[in-house]
């Protein structure tokens, strides 16, 4: 859940504010849906359906960023989904944690924004990296969202999709990033493809983002 850089336009005490709050919702839920600072399972599993909702995943080489403990792994496999997944986390409690619960399966503690050059994957996830900001949202924080689409987007092949808080709400919790939906859309068209498609129709406050390399068919 947090994959995170001192680069990108964030400060420091950023980065480590934000790592330290998922790290003690883990210390204090363990490694659960709650643990990953999801209300709960269902949402959880709602968030991971729509953003699975990219394309066939089967047979695809599948990297999540902020992988956390390994749950959209859970999904994947309980789907039947036969996808050559790896995960990877800022955090080292996360990454131990998704270890834990998936021995043998691909998890690392990576920071994208600093390593070069970096393995391409055909589709890469992430859910939730961007919705808690600590208390220490604006500009910066924003400057560090787009800094990380574009690392992600050159990670990959095929498609990228992740989420987002929207902005459309009538009430807002200090410690999350909101973010304006036409304004998304507007970015991944200038900087990353033309070829995107934004979800606002599920029960959650929050959209989901999917860009391609190509036109999909209709």
């Amino acid at each position: 859940m947090t994959q995170q850089s001192a680069e990108g336009g964030v400060p420091p005490e950023v980065v480590r504010a934000v790592v330290e709050h998922y790290e003690a919702q883990l210390r204090r839920h363990g490694p659960t849906a709650r643990g990953m600072d999801w209300r709960d399972e269902a949402s959880q599993q709602l968030r991971f359906r729509v953003l699975c909702g990219v394309g066939d995943l089967r047979g695809r080489s599948v990297h999540e960023v902020g992988a956390g403990a390994g749950h959209l792994l859970d999904h994947l496999r309980e789907g039947g989904i036969a996808a050559d997944y790896s995960g990877s986390d800022l955090s080292a409690a996360m990454v131990e944690a998704a270890r834990r619960r998936h021995p043998g399966a691909r998890f690392e503690q990576r920071d994208l924004l600093r390593e070069s050059p970096a393995p391409s994957y055909d589709v890469v996830l992430c859910s939730g990296l961007f919705h808690v900001c600590a208390g220490h949202g604006g500009p910066a924080f924003a400057g560090f969202v787009e800094a990380m689409l574009r690392r992600m987007w050159a990670l990959a092949r095929e498609a990228l999709a992740f989420n987002l808080m929207s902005d459309q709400v009538d009430y807002r919790v200090p410690s999350l990033h909101y973010t304006s939906p036409a304004a998304t859309l507007d970015f991944c068209r200038r900087e990353l493809s033309r070829h995107v498609a934004l979800r606002h129709d599920y029960p959650l406050h929050e959209y989901t983002v999917y860009v391609y390399r190509n036109p999909r068919d209709a």
